[in-house]
């Protein structure tokens, strides 16, 4: 397990780096770029990545619960057993993200992409979404537990 001896890392590269099991939570990685980055199971609840490029990094099993992605960037990220729930990820870009098994249960979705791959098998009870979500074109949100605000 990594430990990270800061309580923010906002505004830097941490691209292309094995952070396997970091402890980054309650940390503030705003417009920090983990572009490729390798954070399977990383602790980052609570912390605030807004505006984060995590796109195309390992999110296998992290622990990202009442984190704030504001309009990050997780495209063609692999987030399988991901546990977003309680997450404000409003605005954030999911394309081509492998979702299986990922937890969205009370998170805030508005505004977001998500146009995932395995988007079928993630949980999204009481997943807050608004009608500019972008979903794929066979999901019906209402029916996979979403609510409309």
């Amino acid at each position: 397990m990594i430990e990270v001896p800061y309580n923010r890392l906002n505004g830097i590269s941490l691209s292309n780096l094995n952070l396997h099991r970091a402890k980054l939570e309650n940390m503030n990685l705003s417009n920090t770029t983990f572009f490729q980055s390798n954070l399977r199971g990383a602790f980052l609840f609570n912390s605030i990545l807004i505006k984060s490029n995590l796109s195309c990094t390992k999110l296998i099993t992290a622990d990202l619960r009442g984190a704030v992605l504001l309009d990050a960037d997780l495209s063609d990220s692999i987030a399988s057993y991901c546990d977003f729930s309680h997450s404000k990820l409003q605005g954030s870009n999911f394309q081509g993200a492998k979702i299986d098994f990922a937890n969205f249960a009370n998170a805030n979705v508005s505004n977001a992409n998500m146009l995932c791959i395995d988007f079928e098998k993630a949980i999204f009870k009481d997943t807050v979404y608004n009608i500019e979500t972008v979903w794929p074109k066979d999901f019906d949100p209402l029916i996979n537990g979403c609510i409309l605000l």
